[in-house]
């Protein structure tokens, strides 16, 4: 009998409590929700974005409400509506900073009712997302200095890089602006009234997918070479137009007719100093090309056209076997063109100036890849390889041709770099300094020459 008082007195203080609850909200009046903003689509700008959405057929709706950097900022977008059923409005959103902004969108109307709130984000470009798209670039240069000409090559455009155009201003030798629109599809341009040591900038307009406006590029600068007219200075020591010469470990290397391997001190004037000499080291009878190739390893190529790595042990000249035993490390080297760079040599073929890799180890095997063509149409005479890094060569009409050279191997494009150098019929480098030998044997030393940033005119 307890337990059913007890029972019954609980029901009764529920009952209460639940009358109470319903009292509290009967004594408001009913909330009304306007439709909601739906299906809201973001198309990235230029610090700006267009903003699409879908209104419901709700009739009661007057205005949309845009939010967003927290709610300091707004727009609010009056809605005319056109249509019984649903529509799509949209408006342009300026003055947004790059990046993603959050945005809350609420419909409201002149009674005070409104909208649940929709959230969005829209994307923004600017001068970040522009650094990231792929700019064209110059990946040869020829600056034709007697014809004020700079010819260009860019680099081929690929699908889906967005590219539009490009553009390439400069001021002209006769001091006049001067721009240039490049087609995508296009892959040279020549700068004409060029003036020398003058320079040029290059941007790239695109139009991204999804996007409302293009976008540019900053301008990338670019400097011809400086025009310097040199003839070099004449040393006191004469070479030998017969003989063949080298870089040896920053020394300069002689092979002459004499079969004598004689090597000189570079001073900082750039005359020579011999060092030592080493008669009759290696016969030009039994050998058709001979240099240093790196550490105390020479390459020597006999008239077999088999190929040999030699040392220089207590002043003999030593064959560095094969793991197996054998002296040639190969055969078939019948190129008549070499120049030796670090780690690895160039064989240039005579007529058709095709240009291979070969990396030799110091004991007298090859590394991998190895005998790859690297380029083609190096027909030049006479030819070097500036400081391991530039491989240089004269043309029939003077001239001077150079083509940056990499680590692996690989090389870049050629570029124009001076005229008159047929005055030369050797050009021999040795670090950071160039020597042009006339066909007399006499020798003028250009020290400190560069070979990427100046034009030298020699005759």
């Amino acid at each position: 009998m307890f337990f059913a008082a007890a029972f019954l007195a609980l029901i009764v203080s529920s009952c209460d409590k639940m009358n109470d609850i319903q009292k509290k909200y009967a004594d408001k009046a009913e909330q009304v929700y306007l439709g909601r903003v739906d299906s809201v689509q973001c198309f990235p700008g230029v610090g700006r974005a267009k903003l699409v959405w879908y209104m419901n057929a709700d009739p009661k709706i007057e205005r949309t409400i845009i939010y967003w950097n927290s709610r300091h900022d707004s727009l609010v977008v009056p809605f005319n509506r056109t249509a019984l059923s649903g529509q799509r409005d949209s408006v342009y959103l300026d003055s947004l900073p790059e990046g993603s902004t959050l945005l809350e969108f609420k419909n409201v109307n002149s009674k005070g009712e409104s909208s649940l709130v929709t959230i969005a984000s829209a994307t923004v470009w600017g001068t970040q997302f522009a650094g990231s798209l792929t700019a064209r670039t110059i990946n040869a240069f020829d600056y034709d200095y007697s014809q004020s000409r700079y010819n260009l090559s860019l680099l081929k455009t690929f699908l889906g890089d967005s590219v539009i155009y490009s553009q390439i201003s400069y001021t002209t030798k006769s001091n006049t602006a001067q721009t240039i629109t490049i087609n995508r599809a296009d892959t040279a341009v020549v700068l004409t009234d060029f003036p020398p040591g003058g320079s040029f900038q290059l941007r790239t307009t695109f139009f991204p997918p999804q996007g409302i406006d293009t976008v540019r590029s900053a301008y990338q600068t670019y400097n011809a070479p400086a025009v310097v007219a040199n003839r070099g200075v004449k040393i006191a020591q004469a070479g030998n137009i017969n003989s063949k010469y080298f870089n040896y470990n920053g020394d300069l290397g002689e092979w002459n007719p004499a079969g004598d391997l004689i090597v000189y001190t570079v001073n900082a004037d750039g005359s020579l100093t011999q060092k030592i000499k080493y008669p009759a080291l290696v016969s030009r009878t039994t050998f058709r090309e001979f240099f240093f190739y790196d550490g105390d390893r020479f390459i020597g190529i006999q008239t077999n056209n088999n190929i040999y790595m030699y040392r220089i042990v207590n002043g003999v000249l030593t064959t560095v076997k094969t793991p197996g035993g054998a002296d040639n490390m190969g055969a078939g080297f019948t190129f008549l063109k070499y120049a030796p760079a670090r780690g690895f040599f160039y064989s240039i073929a005579e007529t058709t100036g095709e240009i291979k890799s070969w990396s030799a180890l110091t004991n007298a095997t090859w590394g991998t890849p190895n005998g790859n063509i690297v380029g083609t149409g190096f027909t030049y005479v006479p030819y070097a390889l500036f400081n391991f890094q530039t491989l240089m060569g004269v043309d029939a009409t003077g001239y001077l041709w150079t083509v940056p050279v990499y680590a692996t191997g690989a090389i870049g494009s050629k570029s124009r770099m001076g005229l008159g150098w047929t005055r030369f019929k050797k050009i021999i480098c040795v670090g950071s300094t160039l020597y042009g030998m006339e066909s007399n044997g006499d020798l003028y030393v250009f020290n400190n020459f560069d070979a990427t940033g100046t034009y030298w005119i020699v005759n």
